[in-house]
């Protein structure tokens, strides 16, 4: 996302990526704040987010509302039917997720694992 003009560039990013067919992935860089969690969740129009996985390997620092987002992905995919993977998470990350008591609430995937095949997907209703 290009940063708007006369403002100074995000420190961070978060995207969604598409793998495969049907397959998404929430991926955040950098050093996710309040200010890059807002500008991604407007840039959506606040629409839920469904997710096959997260990547969150390359995060250097994520706030609280960073936190936020990922817990309100992995609800909305998980109500959708799809269970979203923490396939990788920085440090600074998983030392979040532990600060706040919440690193249980992510499924993490194994090393080497890849997207579902299409048979162990959920049905889409």
């Amino acid at each position: 996302m290009d940063a708007e003009p006369g403002l100074p560039p995000a420190p961070g990013a978060i995207t969604v990526e598409r793998e495969g067919a049907d397959h998404w992935v929430l991926c955040l860089r950098g050093a996710v704040d309040t200010a890059v969690a807002t500008r991604f969740t407007s840039s959506r129009d606040r629409r839920q987010v469904v997710v096959d996985a997260i990547d969150a390997g390359g995060v250097t620092f994520i706030s609280s509302s960073g936190l936020a987002l990922l817990l309100l992905c992995a609800e909305a995919s998980a109500a959708a039917g799809r269970h979203a993977v923490l396939r990788s998470a920085s440090r600074s990350v998983d030392r979040a997720l532990q600060l706040a008591g919440i690193d249980d609430a992510f499924r993490r995937s194994e090393p080497g694992e890849g997207p579902p095949a299409p048979e162990e997907r959920p049905a889409e209703s």
